[in-house]
């Protein structure tokens, strides 16, 4: 049984999304500054569609059922606040599709992580320490054997926080339709 649970770092807990996650999450997904290097910001419709299919699919994980999308709410233990919110997709889809397929012939559990930061909170440093608690969580918690990160190539600071996390950069990766879009992943092996 998959159970999607809280953890803590020195600075953050991370927490599965809550109902009371709503304003925050859809202000995030609908902010053209914050969304501009992660595929671009949506519209008040859909980021309300968007917040209800990642309550109902940490519901069906935690219920034990089909893993699709995990989230998180990412919260500053010295304010209370949230800052962002974090997942795990299980998901094929276009853009990662060819890597997906690769590295299932060879029997890896592997998940694609993506992090959403508040502009106040980002430059901070917790970006890479809500990422690292993430990591980690995958590999020790979810068993996963790797996991995929996909960014926009001009979205330096994500390469920078991956490259620190010691991800390895696959600029050979044939990623259909993504030719602004590059991929680092992480292997059990490698981590640690």
């Amino acid at each position: 049984m998959v159970l999607v649970h809280s953890f803590t770092t020195d600075r953050l807990l991370i927490r599965p999304l809550l109902a009371e996650d709503k304003i925050f999450f859809c202000q995030q997904y609908t902010n053209e500054i914050v969304m501009k290097k992660t595929g671009g910001a949506i519209n008040q419709v859909e980021a309300k569609k968007q917040f209800q299919r990642s309550l109902k699919a940490n519901e069906r994980a935690s219920r034990g059922g089909k893993k699709s999308v995990l989230t998180w709410a990412i919260v500053c233990l010295s304010t209370g606040k949230i800052i962002g919110s974090q997942t795990f997709s299980f998901l094929t889809l276009p853009h990662n599709i060819e890597v997906i397929k690769q590295t299932e012939l060879n029997g890896r559990v592997q998940a694609e992580m993506g992090i959403v930061l508040s502009i106040e909170s980002q430059g901070k440093g917790l970006g890479k320490e809500a990422l690292t608690a993430l990591v980690e969580y995958g590999f020790n918690s979810l068993s996963l054997d790797r996991i995929n990160a996909f960014y926009v190539k001009s979205n330096l600071a994500s390469a920078r926080v991956f490259a620190r996390l010691n991800f390895i950069c696959d600029s050979a990766s044939q990623l259909k339709n993504t030719e602004n879009t590059e991929h680092s992943y992480l292997q059990i092996e490698s981590y640690g």
